[in-house]
């Protein structure tokens, strides 16, 4: 706002009774803070905000808006300091632009009496629209400084519930009484059932929105680079439904935990998680519930054994040019995809049935293992897994 100056000559009759209000200052705000309370429900209402703090706020105010009718030099701390009053104790910013506009409204009826009195009521209506103006930017001011302190209180709210959420993750915070008093800071039930999840992505996910439409409350926070979040199942069928929702507007690898009851299973849950994460190939974006897939779960918790064991069972495949490495690993994870079938994996793979008996055959010789044993197809899986896994 650009302060205003008005128009009201120094030596004019309304300047006379402008300061007469301006010496009488503190009836004047007792009786302001008394309209106020009458007037505005939610200033009345509001237990946070003593009498004392909400008169002395309308005497600053009454004594700095009057000093400007007065042609002084426009200060504008009363009113944001007002504002940022009314932000901290709750109070609504329409009820705080409310309590200006009867603050004009008062000391233009009071001046109005006073000049009836005195006979000048003409020569005080050219300088109303001066008073307005000062109204204005005295409230233009207060909104200013409550809308910059919701912000700034949004942001300390943020900090403070990524601390919370952080101290149950990484176990630091103590007790188990601490942890139910930090779910409620959260506004989780402590007694609910929750999932933890962890996405490779360190920006917001494109489902927290759907979640949070499909009544599924949780707090999330940035660590080491993921984003992770602890969040409430509404129902004991809710995990498949969280799980669809992670995954179909997945752009990264995201892990979800076991359900657990008890914050202080928070730890856990996050390790879990990061396991679950890791379970699906690097660079591939899509949604893994611990423990869904043993054999990718073993992999996941031993990425160096991983690696060893995909290079001792498939080192043969992984030694050819990369477009016909990827042609046989391709091949033989459609062949397991489809349950063993030949004829399937043909069909996934758009090709002929015979060109997967070759390719499975070609898989024989450089691996030294067939399909059709029990024991090597296991080993040939769960290279298959570990390779992905490891990348």
């Amino acid at each position: 706002m650009t302060a205003t100056t008005t128009h009201i000559a120094s030596e004019s009759r309304v300047a006379g009774l402008v300061t007469r209000l301006l010496g009488g200052v503190d009836p004047l705000a007792d009786g302001l803070t008394e309209r106020i309370l009458a007037s505005e429900l939610a200033y009345a209402a509001n237990t946070d905000l003593t009498h004392e703090q909400l008169r002395g706020a309308v005497q600053d105010n009454l004594r700095t808006l009057l000093a400007a009718l007065q042609g002084q030099p426009m200060n504008l701390d009363a009113a944001r300091a007002a504002g940022r009053l009314k932000a901290e104790q709750g109070i609504p910013l329409a009820a705080l632009l409310h309590a200006f506009r009867l603050a004009g409204r008062y000391i233009w009826d009071r001046l109005l009496a006073s000049a009836r009195d005195e006979g000048i009521a003409t020569e005080l209506l050219p300088v109303a629209s001066d008073i307005w103006l000062v109204i204005d930017e005295f409230s233009g001011a207060a909104a200013d400084a409550y809308r910059a302190t919701v912000e700034e209180q949004g942001r300390r709210d943020v900090e403070t519930r990524g601390v919370m959420l952080t101290s149950l993750l990484d176990g630091s915070v103590g007790s188990p009484d601490r942890a139910a008093e930090a779910l409620r800071t959260l506004g989780l039930d402590e007694h609910g059932t929750m999932v933890v999840v962890h996405a490779d992505s360190g920006r917001s996910l494109a489902a927290e929105d759907r979640l949070r439409a499909a009544g599924v409350a949780g707090a999330w926070v940035q660590q080491l680079g993921a984003r992770v979040g602890l969040l409430a199942l509404p129902g004991p069928h809710a995990l498949a439904t969280l799980a669809d929702l992670l995954g179909d507007a997945a752009e990264c690898r995201i892990g979800v935990s076991r359900p657990l009851t008890s914050p202080t299973d928070a730890p856990g849950a996050w390790r879990q998680a990061r396991c679950a994460a890791r379970c699906l190939p690097q660079g591939a974006g899509g949604c893994h519930v611990y423990g869904s897939s043993p054999i990718a779960l073993m992999a996941a918790a031993s990425p160096e054994i991983a690696a060893e064991v995909a290079q001792t069972v498939l080192g043969g495949v992984l030694t050819l040019p990369q477009q016909e490495r990827n042609v046989l690993l391709d091949t033989l994870d459609a062949w397991f995809a489809s349950g063993g079938s030949t004829t399937r994996a043909a069909e996934r793979l758009h090709c002929h049935r015979n060109t997967v008996l070759y390719r499975i055959n070609r898989l024989t010789e450089l691996t030294g293992r067939s399909i059709t044993r029990a024991i090597d197809s296991a080993e040939l899986c769960i290279a298959l897994r570990a390779l992905h896994v490891s990348g």
